[in-house]
C-alpha cells in the first residue's frame, strides 16, 4: 500500500497516511495541518474542541481509545500555531463514570494536558444544554456547542450495535453522563441526528491499533497501521466501513446518512473503486445484547438500589463472562515509580526495545528510564518480557490479561 492514498469522493476529500514509527506519525499529522491550514482558525484564542475517544480506562494499544501517538502531535501542531484557548475533552461512557473511575489519569491524559497547557474536560462534569433528538431530548456538554473549531479524533472500531464506531458516533460522548443512554432509543437515527448538531471541522482517525469483533471495548486490538483525515464525518465512516471489510449496507446510521444525501450517488460508485486495507471481524449483536443493552436493564443497573450490586461482587463478573458488560472494573489505579530495561540482554533484544520506542513511545523517548517518561506502559504491552518496572500494576494487570496475547505479538 502506498505511503499516502487519496480519496477524492463528491461529498468530501479524505487523505490515507501509512504510519509505523512515532517519526512517521508526527510526519502524518503535519502535512493533515498543512493541508488543512486555510480552515484553522484565523484567531489564536479561538475556542479549539480536540474530541478524542475515551470510552473507557483501555489504553489505546487494547483497540479502544485514542493513541496518544496522535493525540500528542495534534496539540503539537496546535501550539507550534501559538493556539491559546484548546481543550482536551471527552465523557467516558457512563457505566465507568457511574463508578468514578478516572479514565483520563488511567490514559496518561492528565500529563499531556499539562505538557502542552491546555485544558482537560469530562464532558460528564460540563455545564450541560437540552438538544433535540430524534426520540426526545438530552443533555449535551456545553463546551462542544460554544467549541469555534472541532477536531474529531475517533478510534477505528467495530460495534456491537452500530457496526462500526469511527467519526459519527465518537460525538456522543459529548453528552452528560448517563444522558447518553437516551441516544440509544433510537441509535441510527440519533447518531445521523448527533451530526447534524455538532458539525465536527477536521477528522484525524486513530487506525494505527483498531479494535474488531465485540467492540467498543471488548473486541480484540487489530494492528492497521494507518492515520486518516477527512471533514464530513459520514463519507469518512463510509470510507472506513470499506476499508475494514464491512458491508455499509448493514450499518444502518449509513443508510440513514444516504438516504439524507449526506452521502452521494457519486460517492457510492466511488466506493466501488476502494479496495480495502484490512479485514475486520464484526461486531455481531447477540440475543443477550438485545435483551439486557437496553435502556430498561440499563436503568436498573445504574440505579441506587442495584448499583452497588451490579458494580462489585459475583455478578459484574457472571455478566462480563456473558459478554453482556464489556468493562470489568478494578478500582486500584496502577502506580508506577519506573520503567526500565532488563538487566543483561543480548544486543539482539537490546535492538528490539529500540525498535519498539520507535514505534510505540508516544514522547518518541529512545531509552527507558527517562524522567519525562508518561508511564504508559506501551512499550511493557508490547515487550514484556525485555521490560521491568518498579511499582504495582493493579487495574491494568487486568488489560494485560486480556490483550496481552496480542500485543505480546507485535
Amino acid at each position: 500500500m502506498d505511503k499516502i492514498k487519496k480519496y477524492n469522493f463528491e461529498k468530501d476529500k479524505i487523505s490515507l497516511f501509512k504510519c509505523e514509527t512515532m517519526g512517521e506519525i508526527e510526519k502524518s499529522v503535519g502535512e493533515i495541518f498543512q493541508d488543512n491550514e486555510e480552515i484553522l482558525p484565523k484567531k489564536k484564542n479561538a475556542k479549539i474542541l480536540v474530541k478524542p475517544n475515551f470510552n473507557n480506562d483501555l489504553n489505546a494499544l487494547t483497540g479502544n481509545s485514542t493513541d496518544l501517538r496522535v493525540i500528542i502531535p495534534v496539540l503539537r501542531e496546535l501550539k507550534n500555531r501559538d493556539y491559546t484557548n484548546v481543550t482536551l475533552a471527552d465523557g467516558p461512557n457512563c457505566g465507568i463514570h457511574h463508578v468514578g473511575i478516572d479514565v483520563f489519569s488511567r490514559l496518561c491524559l492528565d500529563q499531556v494536558a499539562k505538557m502542552f497547557n491546555v485544558k482537560l474536560m469530562n464532558f460528564n462534569f460540563d455545564e450541560g444544554v437540552l438538544v433535540g433528538l430524534t426520540t426526545g431530548k438530552a443533555e449535551m456538554a456545553k463546551t462542544c456547542l460554544d467549541a469555534d473549531f472541532i477536531i474529531n479524533l475517533p478510534k477505528l472500531k467495530t460495534h456491537v450495535e452500530t457496526g462500526i464506531t469511527v467519526a459519527c458516533k465518537n460525538l456522543l460522548g459529548c453528552f452528560k453522563g448517563t444522558e447518553k443512554r437516551k441516544m440509544h432509543d433510537n441509535l441510527p437515527r440519533n447518531i445521523v441526528r448527533l451530526n447534524e448538531i455538532i458539525k465536527t471541522d477536521l477528522i484525524i482517525v486513530d487506525g494505527l491499533i483498531g479494535m474488531e469483533g465485540r467492540g467498543p471495548g471488548d473486541g480484540t486490538p487489530k494492528k492497521v497501521g494507518v492515520v486518516i483525515s477527512g471533514h464530513n464525518p459520514f463519507v469518512v465512516d463510509f470510507l472506513c466501513s470499506k476499508l475494514m471489510s464491512l458491508n455499509y449496507k448493514k450499518i444502518p446510521f449509513l443508510k440513514i446518512a444516504i438516504k439524507k444525501n449526506y452521502i452521494s450517488l457519486e460517492d457510492i460508485n466511488y466506493l466501488n473503486q476502494v479496495n480495502a486495507i484490512s479485514k475486520f471481524k464484526p461486531g455481531n449483536k447477540t440475543i443477550l445484547d438485545r435483551i439486557l443493552l437496553n435502556n430498561f436493564f440499563i436503568g436498573i443497573r445504574f440505579s441506587k438500589a442495584f448499583e452497588k450490586l451490579f458494580n462489585k461482587g459475583f455478578l459484574p463478573w457472571i455478566l462480563f463472562k456473558m459478554k453482556v458488560k464489556q468493562d470489568k472494573y478494578i478500582f486500584e489505579d496502577r502506580d508506577i515509580k519506573k520503567i526500565y530495561e532488563k538487566k543483561n540482554l543480548s544486543v539482539s533484544d537490546k535492538k528490539k526495545i529500540k525498535k519498539c520506542l520507535d514505534v510505540y513511545c508516544p514522547l518518541g523517548m529512545k531509552k527507558t528510564g527517562s524522567e519525562k517518561c508518561l508511564k504508559c506502559m506501551y512499550c511493557y504491552q508490547v515487550a514484556p518480557d525485555l521490560i521491568e518496572f518498579d511499582g504495582d500494576l493493579n487495574a491494568f494487570e487486568m488489560q494485560m490479561d486480556r490483550f496481552g496475547e496480542y500485543t505480546k505479538k507485535w
